[in-house]
Parts: C-alpha cells; structure tokens; sequence
C-alpha cells in the first residue's frame, strides 16, 4: 500500500520537474545549443541521486504564436490631409512563447512570454510625423497554474481581473472595432485643429473605456459555472479587482457578458475607482447587438473628472459567408466620453467597416472609416478628424 507521504513526494517530484522543463524550454529555446546544454543538466541532475528532482518522461511543449498587423491611414485633421502608416493598437504586432506542462488529468502549468512591438501605433501617430517606437516591449510574463476542477492562478505582469470588461463582442470585429477602443488606438495621435492650428488635444486624450492596463498581480479566475466565471486580483501598488463574466447560448441566440471593477484608493490621493461593463447578443441569422458602459467614481473629488467621467457605447454588427475565403463581417457602432478630460466636455467618435476572414491565410482584411468630434469645454470650435484605414492582419 502506498503511504501519504510517497503520494506528496511524487507529486512533489513531478511539480518540481515540470517546473524544471519549463524553464528549459523558455530560456532556453532561441539557441538551439544553450538548450541541448540545459538538457544535459537537466539529464546529470536525474541521475545524481535521491535528492535530486526526477521525472519519468518529457511532458513540457513550447509554443510559438502571433500576429503581425499593420495599415494604411488617409486622415483629414481639418487643416491638413495625407496618408500615414500604422500598427493599429487595438492588436498590436505581436509574438508569445507558451510552455505548456501536465502534471496529471486535471493540474497544468503555463508559463507564457509576450512581447509587442509598437511601431508607428495608431495612437502616437500623427500626420507629417516619421513613425517611432521600434523595439520590443513586454506586454506578458506571467506564469498559469490551472485547474479543471479549481480554476486557474495567474502569477506575474498581465491583465487584471478588470481588464476586458469593455469588451463583450460577439460581432467578430474586434480586430478593428474593439468597444470603444478604435478611435483611441487606431488614430489616437492625431492631433484636433481649430483656424489651422492644433488646440494642444489629440484624440487619445479625449477618449477612454475606463480599463485597467496590464500590470504585475496575482489573479485568481474561478471556473465556469452554467455559464458564469468570477475573478479578483491584488497589484502590486495594493490596487485590486473583480470581475465577473457570463457566456450562453439560448434557443440560438449566443450571449456574452461582462461587469469589472478597479479599486485604487491605495495607488490614488483620493478614493478613485473604474466601473465598466459590456453585453453582446448574436442572433441565429448574423446580426449581433452590442453595448458598453463604463464610470469613474472619486468620493474624496466630488465634481471632478475622476468622479464624474462617463462612457458609452453601442455597435450594430452582421456577419455571412458569400465567398470561399471565409464570413464577412461588418459594423456601425458610436462612442460617446462626458466629463473625461474637462468637466463639461464632450467627445464623440462614430465608425463603420468591414472585416473580411481569409482562412486559408490565418488572416482578417479591414477596412474602416471614422469620424471623431470633440466638444470643448468653453464651447471654443474644433474641427471634426477623418480616416480611413485599410490594413491586414496576419496571425501565425
């Protein structure tokens, strides 16, 4: 009969192994050298004796994925037009490395390295500007103990437990559309004109879904029950979140949904906080309805942006498949911030296009138009900004 104690040291051993090939893969899988190295290591150290950590067979796999995105831009900022050349940032270029280890049926482990490359993103770019911004930057590292029957513990730099909620989209145009984020990262570093001359606001400073960035944390997501999931984090300023997100499909129509919350009275001089919160609806025949909201609140800053802030959102979508290549999928969809940037201001964002799957490629075709208004406070006039974008995303 096998004791408690050789149960806990196996599992022991196996965790400790999987961890082990883990850190094999990911470090060592640039250089095919450096990881025939580690191998060796990690071959010697099974070998060295009962203290050592063992593993019965190899069980760790790398994956390589991403995605490159890139577009063409025409803009009219009222007192100049052109054309400029973009990484829309609603999904900037990208590569991720995942290593995925089983320990048994029910427990995994996942470490995953993301990295983004910024250059010329949509919401830095201006006209007349050479676009910047090419190196690399983190966007991920994190490592995922998951959970069939528990759930799943997120420990490292990724996204809060708020972070998304803006996002509930069963329209499949998120690549251009992305519930309010498109105005923002798309022509975000375009700068608002007023007599021929900027106002000193671009259009990312007008706009905002109330998401909390990526961040170092530790998350912990629930699993799913009957459609629901919940989840918390705590970020290292002591910042914290939950969320909870619900999914179902009902005599044929398709439902998402999604509610988040941002504590951070630790990481704020006052009690600020962001609320935000989505719904999508897919109807059997391909058309979706989409809605978005989204606050700040600020107790210790009554009658101040941070506490009075506001954002709205809708999208109309329909998507069928006419050609081979795979579905056609549009939208119309209106954004609309109060309060945001000034008390009393108002920004409006209204866009359309079409996205166009090509299966065979792994690849989505977009095409895009917007037209963004902004208010100002004292009611001095600015011009509307146009743009049309024409791009491609690649995944791999």
């Amino acid at each position: 009969m096998i004791s408690m104690e050789e149960v806990m040291q196996s599992r022991v051993k196996l965790l400790g192994s999987t961890a082990l090939a883990i850190a094999a893969l990911v470090m060592g899988a640039p250089m095919a050298s450096a990881g025939s190295s580690l191998e060796k290591r990690v071959t010697a150290l099974e070998k060295a004796g009962s203290k050592s950590v063992t593993r019965s067979k190899k069980t760790v796999k790398l994956t390589v994925n991403g995605h490159m995105y890139r577009a063409t831009q025409y803009r009219n900022n009222g007192t100049r037009t052109g054309f400029v050349h973009i990484t829309p940032n609603v999904s900037r270029t990208r590569v991720r490395w995942i290593a995925n280890g089983k320990v048994n049926d029910d427990l995994s482990l996942q470490s995953v390295i993301e990295l983004g490359n910024p250059s010329g993103v949509g919401n830095a770019q201006a006209l007349g500007v050479a676009g910047a911004n090419p190196a690399l930057d983190e966007r991920l590292v994190e490592l995922r103990v998951k959970s069939k029957s528990l759930g799943t513990l997120y420990m490292g730099q990724g996204y809060t437990a708020q972070s998304s909620q803006y996002g509930a989209d069963l329209s499949g145009t998120g690549v251009f559309s992305l519930n309010g984020q498109s105005a923002r990262l798309t022509v975000g570093g375009e700068n608002f004109q007023s007599g021929g001359a900027a106002i000193g606001r671009t259009v990312i400073s007008a706009f905002n879904v109330f998401d909390t960035a990526r961040t170092d944390r530790i998350r912990y997501d629930t699993p799913r029950f009957s459609g629901f999931q919940f989840r918390a984090d705590h970020q290292s300023n002591d910042d914290w979140g939950v969320s909870a997100n619900y999914g179902a499909s009902i005599g044929g129509f398709k439902i998402a949904a999604r509610i988040g919350h941002n504590d951070m009275t630790q990481s704020s001089a006052t009690s600020a906080t962001r609320t935000n919160g989505s719904i999508s609806v897919l109807l059997p025949f391909g058309l979706s309805l989409t809605g978005a909201y989204g606050a700040l609140d600020d107790d210790g800053a009554p009658g101040t942006t941070t506490d009075e802030a506001v954002y709205k959102y809708a999208k109309i979508g329909y998507k069928f498949k006419s050609f081979e290549l795979g579905q056609t999928r549009l939208f119309l969809d209106w954004h609309e911030m109060n309060d945001f940037a000034n008390l009393n201001e108002e920004a409006t964002s209204i866009s359309f296009g079409v996205v166009q799957i090509v299966e065979p490629l792994g690849a989505e075709l977009v095409l895009g138009y917007h037209n963004i208004d902004l208010d100002l406070a004292a009611g001095a006039p600015s011009d509307d900004i146009d743009a049309v974008t024409a791009g491609i995303r690649l995944s791999f």
